[in-house]
């Protein structure tokens, strides 16, 4: 004579039969949404590169050599945001899982770009800036340089901390 379960167990079995094959299914709807992601964020950046080189010319002559140069490394920042993001979305991929290191980077190199953007906009003004503008753009110089302090200690006590105080 077999004993039969309670319905708590039998409840459980089908729960986790239903975990077994649902789990896999979401993983890999999942790993394809973070994979069509990873190449439209390729393509931005190729894009975002191809339009930074066929820019140069037309900046020069509109804006002038130093402001060009700006805008070129501003555009190439912003392609380096988008590798990282692309670099993230391969880690979580590979791995399963993500780090706080390349946000940080991607933190940095806005606060960067942000930077080269107000001495552009300061050095079109060429000596116009009213005191309030003037007085907000250096403000906004102090805020970004210090995000960029603020990160550089996080990145060096992350580093001292080991691989695994990395992981989110």
């Amino acid at each position: 004579m077999t004993q039969k379960l309670p319905v708590s167990y039998e409840a459980q079995g089908w729960s986790r039969r239903l975990e077994a094959r649902v789990i896999p299914l979401l993983e890999g709807a999942d790993a394809l949404v973070y994979t069509v992601v990873g190449v439209v964020f390729l393509i931005a950046a190729f894009g975002m590169l191809a339009y930074s080189a066929i820019t140069i010319p037309d900046n020069v002559n509109q804006l002038g050599f130093p402001l060009a140069v700006i805008t070129l490394v501003n555009d190439l920042l912003l392609v380096m945001i988008i590798t990282e993001v692309l670099r993230t979305v391969l880690s979580y991929l590979a791995e399963k899982g993500t780090s706080l290191r390349p946000f940080l980077f991607i933190a940095a190199i806005s606060a960067t770009r942000r930077i080269l953007a107000i001495g552009a906009q300061m050095s079109l003004a060429q000596g116009e800036l009213q005191p309030a503008p003037f007085q907000q753009a250096m403000i906004d110089l102090g805020v970004n340089a210090s995000v960029i302090l603020a990160i550089a200690v996080a990145l060096y006590l992350l580093t001292r901390a080991g691989p695994s105080a990395t992981e989110d």
